[in-house]
């Protein structure tokens, strides 16, 4: 009696083994998704809107840009240009990870322990890019650049 009793549990067990290792291949990444097809695609450069803080929008012009172009290794490859006053210019490009929606491109920083991650965040046609911290704008900027609330229109 006792040797089916532990047969029953070793069943059981296998059972429940079995649906969390099915469980696990279906929901590797329950919180990953794929970005929206209409993030992909060139921005130029944008004013800022009219009920946008100062400090929380840096308006660009039209020759400024971002593109956001589908890629095999990653959910995507941005490349970002923004050209100010007296030549100083703000370039980064690479792979870029959708999560939380919005894409978070990652590159080097001055130290290794402050990586930079810009955030692109797109909303509607609108796109705009954080820099929380500064390390992007550390390395990848001239002194009167920077990334952090930099507004983009998607391009008809």
């Amino acid at each position: 009696m006792n040797l089916d009793l532990a047969r029953a549990v070793r069943r059981r067990s296998l059972f429940a083994l079995g649906i969390g290792v099915i469980w696990l291949g279906i929901y590797t990444h329950p919180c990953a998704a794929e970005p929206p097809a209409t993030a992909f695609g060139k921005y130029l450069g944008s004013g800022c809107p009219p009920k946008v803080k100062a400090n929380a929008c840096l308006p660009t012009k039209a020759t400024d840009r971002v593109s956001i172009l589908r890629d095999k290794e990653t959910d995507a490859k941005a490349s970002v240009r923004i050209v100010f006053d007296k030549g100083h210019i703000c370039a980064l490009e690479g792979g870029a990870v959708w999560s939380d929606d919005h894409f978070t491109l990652r590159a080097d920083g001055l130290d290794p322990s402050q990586p930079c991650q810009l955030a692109l965040r797109i909303n509607g046609s609108a796109l705009t890019l954080e820099d929380v911290g500064g390390f992007c704008r550390q390395v990848y900027c001239g002194t009167r650049g920077t990334f952090d609330g930099a507004r983009f229109k998607k391009r008809p």
